[in-house]
């Protein structure tokens, strides 16, 4: 009986010890397919909201987002749009982007990007563009966010 109680106790330990490793190893695929299984979603209030438009310019592509509103418990009159420049084979100087963020077929703004300091400076031809946030530098280029104000 000792015999068959240590046995089955190291059995245990071992199984134990897979079952740690497995986890440790494939943390990044349980978490995603846990959180997805869910339908819990990362706010877009850090991910910028779901692309709507990408623009390719031959070295770098636009990615524009959709403009972001959503509160807890529903819309907020303050939000922001996202504009990504990704580099494919290098960035210009400087680059100088219309968006038309409201589909109306009009540029809604101008944002002029200096990519060597970040510098960014933009016009508003709609009266719900506020000004820029920030202007972040990423591993693949640069992003800006521009607030918005719901105007009725």
């Amino acid at each position: 009986m000792g015999r068959l109680k240590s046995v089955l106790g190291y059995t245990l330990a071992v199984l134990a010890s897979l079952i740690v490793l497995a986890t440790f190893f494939g943390n990044d695929y349980f978490s995603y397919k846990f959180a997805s299984a869910t339908g819990i979603k990362v706010s877009p209030w850090y991910t910028g909201g779901e692309i709507v438009k990408i623009v390719e310019h031959g070295t770098y592509r636009t990615i524009i987002h959709r403009p972001v509103y959503d509160g807890l418990m529903g819309e907020r009159r303050e939000g922001f749009i996202q504009i990504k420049w990704q580099s494919t084979a290098g960035l210009p100087p400087m680059i100088r982007e219309t968006v038309d963020y409201d589909g109306y077929d009009k540029a809604d703004f101008l944002v002029t990007l200096d990519t060597a300091t970040g510098e960014t400076t933009l016009i508003g031809y709609n009266p719900a563009v506020v000004s820029v946030k920030k202007t972040y530098k990423l591993d693949t280029g640069w992003a800006v966010r521009i607030l918005l104000r719901k105007v009725s």
